[in-house]
């Protein structure tokens, strides 16, 4: 192939949707340059081997030390590897209350409605063609998971067919992101591309930044810190990295706000204040109870569950762990909690988990470069519960939890002392145990204010041929899972840069 005439940074959900779609549908030289490597089959395909395995295709980064949270580093292992966080998270289908993403549209971001999404949204799990991704009902359904559902029934939740986060007040199964083979990747965007099609896949490339021409963008620098080699592109340079590198990559490319770019010793091209504000996340705490049942996903069962997996594709290996949950707040109205099961944890021997998570943050963190390091990896402060009203939400969520856990459905399955929060006060329980969900946005917000980073067709402020598509770009973010967000952001971006490439 020649050379490209747009580059995509980045091969997570969003980049490899839009990779595809721009390469296939606007007929354009498509290149998309992944840090990782490609993706290694059965190690991630297989669900709940893959929950194992994840960190060897995930990205080490962490966090400034936590005020509000004893000090303490939050992780966020973001998938890298083709496909993104796709490829190594626990594959839930959620996309959250349709009410969330007209929000957006009424903050000014025309074109960004539910309405206007869910074309894309039906595109990409429409079950026909190369692309399509799958989305089923747990292939495996847990003893504990049925008796979480039927509990959360007797305390007075709606059961619902899939849940999705679209209302609160209910419970049942989540859909996911599974096929017949395992594990529905965004990977699968970028395979069986047809002939003509001129898409390149770079995998295992990092980005350093991206080569501006003024305010033009005509291509990357890779190479991590030293700077190796160049591409170029002739019409566009997509940022597809992700809430937490995108950002940074712009920072890089001097981009961003002035005086923190100064401070890091970094050269400023374009004065542009909200590129690395606006961080949000889905902060939560575990409960963890003890069971007298051994889990079904123990190491010793491993050998006997992968041939019943090999031979039939179900049993627990089918599982991601996580197979039910409910969304909590005010019946009819969006979530403020959510709350997912797990039959197994490795926080104690023969325990269950449930995952209180907050769903509308008020907290807002920021990325920027590190003035020590300017060049690695950014500084990462989401100030997680730093807000008292994130607190209190979540803290009234742990006590509808402890409400479920205690009707006879979970008292019959074998529950016994509750070891986390245990004897620990509120507060002393959030701080010590309360952490990221590693659903980070909003580091590129779209918007139509001064410090907004794109506009409602994601270009970038003050800059030409530069967009960003990931989830960077969410103003705020919804009471659902952000796989599912970024799915929904790739394909209307696909729409809208196939109509601004094809008039260039």
């Amino acid at each position: 192939m020649k050379d490209p005439e747009v580059l995509v940074i980045g091969a997570g959900t969003a980049g490899c949707v839009v990779a595809r779609r721009v390469a296939e549908q606007g007929g354009k030289r498509v290149m998309i340059v992944e840090a990782g490597p490609p993706f290694p089959g059965w190690p991630l395909r297989v669900p709940l081997a893959s929950l194992r395995l994840r960190p060897w295709w995930s990205w080490r980064l962490e966090s400034v030390p936590q005020p509000h949270l004893d000090g303490r580093r939050i992780p966020f292992p973001m998938g890298r590897v083709i496909g993104g966080t796709s490829s190594v998270n626990a594959m839930v289908a959620a996309a959250g209350p349709p009410a969330d993403y007209d929000a957006w549209a009424a903050a000014g971001n025309v074109g960004w409605s539910w309405a206007d999404l869910r074309p894309g949204w039906e595109r990409a799990i429409s079950g026909a063609g190369t692309t399509a991704l799958s989305i089923r009902r747990p292939v495996h359904e847990s003893a504990f998971s049925t008796a979480f559902t039927r509990a959360c029934e007797e305390d007075g939740l709606r059961r619902i067919d899939a849940l999705t986060g679209a209302e609160a007040d209910t419970c049942g199964m989540f859909p996911l992101f599974q096929g017949p083979a395992g594990r529905s990747s965004a990977a699968r965007y970028l395979t069986q591309v047809p002939r003509g099609v001129q898409l390149s896949l770079r995998p295992r490339t990092t980005v350093r930044r991206l080569i501006m021409d003024g305010t033009r963008a005509v291509g990357i620098e890779i190479g991590g810190r030293r700077g190796e080699a160049k591409i170029l592109a002739s019409e566009a340079v997509i940022l597809c990295a992700g809430a937490l590198q995108s950002p940074h990559i712009l920072h890089k490319s001097g981009i961003g706000p002035a005086k923190a770019l100064a401070a890091a010793g970094l050269e400023v091209a374009i004065d542009l204040p909200g590129v690395g504000q606006n961080l949000q996340d889905h902060a939560g705490v575990p409960v963890v109870v003890e069971s007298t049942l051994p889990p079904p996903g123990r190491p010793a069962m491993w050998l006997k569950s992968a041939i019943e997996y090999g031979l039939f594709g179900t049993g627990v290996m089918a599982s991601n762990c996580c197979e039910a949950g409910c969304f909590l707040g005010k019946a009819g109205m969006t979530p403020d909690v959510e709350v997912f099961s797990h039959f197994q944890t490795n926080r104690h021997p023969r325990s269950v988990e449930f995952s209180v998570v907050l769903m509308h943050p008020t907290s807002r963190g920021t990325i920027v470069p590190d003035p020590d390091d300017p060049w690695g990896p950014p500084r990462i402060d989401p100030r997680i519960l730093e807000s008292g009203k994130d607190r209190s939400v979540l803290n009234a969520g742990v006590e509808r939890i402890r409400s479920i856990i205690a009707q006879p459905a979970l008292q019959r399955f074998g529950l016994g002392a509750e070891i986390l929060p245990g004897g620990l006060s509120a507060d002393a329980f959030l701080r010590g145990h309360a952490s990221a969900y590693y659903h980070p946005v909003g580091t590129c917000r779209m918007g139509t204010d001064p410090l907004a980073v794109v506009d409602s067709r994601l270009r970038v402020r003050g800059t030409e041929n530069v967009w960003v598509v990931d989830n960077s770009i969410v103003p705020t973010i919804p009471a659902g899972h952000t796989a599912a967000t970024a799915l929904l952001i790739g394909e209307r971006a696909a729409d809208l840069l196939t109509a601004d490439l094809g008039r260039s």
